[in-house]
C-alpha cells in the first residue's frame, strides 16, 4: 500500500477513527510508515487517517521543524494510541498549516495547555502534558482522528472563503498535471 497523504475533501478526514485494540507488529508497522511519511512531508505531526489508516494513532516529532520554542521547551518525539484530551487550560492564537490542506494557513484559537491520556505502542496507559506548540500539535492531530479538520475552528463565512480558495487552487493544480 502506498500510504499517500489524503487531502480534503477525502471522506476519511471527516470520520472518527476506530480505536486500536491490537498492540502487535501491525501497529509497529503503521507507526513506522507514519513517521516515514511525516518526515518525507516535513510535518511535525501526523494522524493515521491522513494516510488512509483508519485507526486512532498519532505520531509527533517537534524536532523536525523550526518553531518558536519557549524558554526551557524541548522538542519531543512520541506515538499516541487512542489519545483523548482530558483537560484544557488557557487560550492562544495558533497559526497552523496542515498536510491534508496543502497551501492553507489559518489562525485559530487553541488551548494553551492540554493533558492527554493515551496508550503507548506497547498498550500501556500514559498521560502527556503539553504547553504552547506541543499543545497545539496534540490538539490538531487528535482532532484529525476525530474527523475534525482545523478549518472547523473558523467562523462559517471565513471557512467558506478558505475552502473555496483551496478547492479552486486544487482544481488548477489538477489541470496542470
Amino acid at each position: 500500500m502506498a500510504y499517500e497523504i489524503r487531502t480534503w475533501p477525502d471522506r476519511i478526514l471527516k470520520q472518527k477513527m476506530k480505536e486500536v485494540d491490537f498492540f502487535d507488529e501491525r501497529l509497529k508497522e503503521y507507526v513506522d510508515v507514519m513517521f516515514e511519511r511525516m518526515y518525507q512531508l516535513e510535518g511535525v505531526g501526523l494522524a493515521a487517517n491522513q494516510i488512509g489508516i483508519p485507526y486512532q494513532i498519532i505520531v509527533i516529532d517537534t524536532n523536525t521543524k523550526k518553531y518558536d520554542q519557549q524558554e526551557g521547551e524541548e522538542g519531543v518525539k512520541m506515538v499516541l494510541i487512542n489519545p483523548q484530551i482530558v483537560k484544557k487550560e488557557g487560550e492562544i492564537e495558533s497559526t497552523e498549516g496542515c498536510l491534508s490542506f496543502p497551501g492553507v494557513q489559518i489562525t485559530i484559537p487553541r488551548a494553551e495547555k492540554v493533558v492527554v491520556k493515551a496508550k503507548d505502542i506497547e498498550g500501556k496507559d500514559i498521560e502527556i502534558e503539553g504547553e504552547n506548540f506541543l499543545a497545539v500539535v496534540l490538539q490538531h492531530e487528535i482532532d484529525h482522528i476525530n474527523g475534525i479538520p482545523f478549518i472547523n475552528y473558523l467562523p462559517p463565512v471565513k471557512r467558506r472563503i478558505v475552502l473555496d480558495r483551496y478547492m479552486k487552487k486544487k482544481k488548477e493544480l489538477a489541470k496542470a498535471k
